[in-house]
């Protein structure tokens, strides 16, 4: 009797442990989701799943508006213009300081300031004997065989440069030897000259750093110059 009682309460446990089971357990209701305003992110549980991101389309042209506004919106490179070249002349020679001052005031007034400058005597460095240039080749040639008529070997029809057509007679370390050669020479009715090689006087010049809008043409009729290689500023 009493082990069928024992029986008969452990099946009812049995049932009942089995229903519960069945309805979930202990577990509790999730309240349904209350309705949020437009915009505004709604709770949710740690446990439940993040909502799915939208459409990479949707967002594209949003994107790209973005992207054309911060192109507009950039300033366009700016370039340095270009340094301009600096010209600097050298005027002259002239024949003496009051022609170098005349320059300079003209050049003055071209809007032009010029600097004066003087180059030194050079002293000769020997002596030559020659007959100047003639015209023509002709000519130089013609003189050269009358020179050999008179017994002269030492004689040259010079071919190029600025002493071509010249006829050289020899060079001399002193004035004295040079001189005594120009005198025998002109005594046959050679017109031989002596001159100093390499001599020069003091010269004068003038110096100028142009500004950028003058006029080379209007520059060239006050004196004749040259392009020189511009010194620093200081």
């Amino acid at each position: 009797m009493i082990l069928r009682a024992a029986i008969v309460f452990l099946l009812v446990i049995n049932l009942g442990v089995g229903a519960w089971w069945m309805g979930g357990g202990n577990g509790t209701r999730r309240p349904a989701a209350s309705a949020t305003p437009a915009g505004v992110p709604g709770l949710r549980l740690v446990d439940e799943a993040a909502p799915a991101a939208p459409p990479a389309a949707a967002g594209a042209p949003a994107s790209a508006s973005a992207s054309a506004s911060a192109t507009a919106a950039a300033p366009a490179p700016v370039v340095a213009p270009a340094a301009p070249v600096e010209q600097c002349l050298r005027f002259g020679p002239f024949a003496d300081d009051a022609a170098r001052d005349a320059a300079r005031t003209a050049l003055a007034v071209a809007g032009v300031e010029a600097q004066p400058r003087q180059t030194p005597a050079r002293p000769a460095r020997g002596w030559k004997v020659h007959v100047p240039a003639f015209a023509t080749r002709e000519e130089a040639n013609a003189m050269g065989e009358k020179i050999k008529a008179a017994g002269i070997a030492d004689w040259y029809v010079m071919n190029a440069g600025g002493d071509a057509n010249s006829i050289a007679l020899g060079r001399y370390a002193s004035e004295d030897a040079a001189r005594r050669r120009e005198s025998e020479l002109t005594s046959k009715g050679i017109p031989a000259q002596a001159e100093p090689l390499g001599d020069t006087a003091a010269q004068a010049w003038l110096e100028a750093r142009l500004p950028a809008a003058a006029d080379r043409a209007a520059l060239a009729a006050i004196a004749p110059a040259k392009a020189v290689e511009c010194a620093p500023r200081r």
